[in-house]
């Protein structure tokens, strides 16, 4: 069944019409652009704080999807894996600053596993493209940064 469409930016994954890709792969580039320079603002250890907080949350973001999409397996598949990244986000910070890039990276393959929804939430069409663009791109530049740093 496919959810109703309000307009021509509001395309769910699964369905024949999506968005154009480059669009929102812009609009996660331009956030990264917008966010990765307050690292350099930082001290160290607050960048990775903020770091984690921002992998937690962006993690975090595919619970409402699962609630959303009205089954019980999907809400707690998708809870599970919002934990692990919230595992990784305080990994990041009691552990090593490595599994912060390392969790944005699994987090990318984590969008593009919901390209295709068989049993994962639906989400929105141009919610991929723009996570993974951004995740990609903070994954690579915390570990130049911190690679610097550290």
């Amino acid at each position: 069944m496919k959810r109703e469409i309000q307009n021509t930016t509001d395309r769910v994954v699964g369905s024949q019409n999506t968005a154009p890709v480059h669009r929102p792969a812009w609009v996660g580039a331009g956030l990264f652009g917008i966010t990765a320079p307050l690292h350099l603002f930082l001290e160290p250890n607050a960048s990775v704080a903020v770091a984690a907080i921002t992998l937690a949350l962006i993690g975090g973001a595919y619970i409402g999807f699962g609630a959303a999409d009205g089954k019980a397996r999907v809400f707690w598949s998708e809870l599970a894996v919002a934990i692990l990244f919230g595992t990784a986000a305080v990994l990041g910070m009691l552990w090593h600053w490595l599994a912060l890039p390392l969790g944005l990276a699994l987090h990318a393959l984590w969008d593009l596993l919901h390209h295709k929804p068989n049993k994962l939430a639906r989400i929105p069409g141009w919610y991929i493209p723009l996570c993974v663009v951004y995740d990609l791109l903070a994954a690579s530049f915390l570990i130049l940064l911190y690679g610097v740093w550290m």
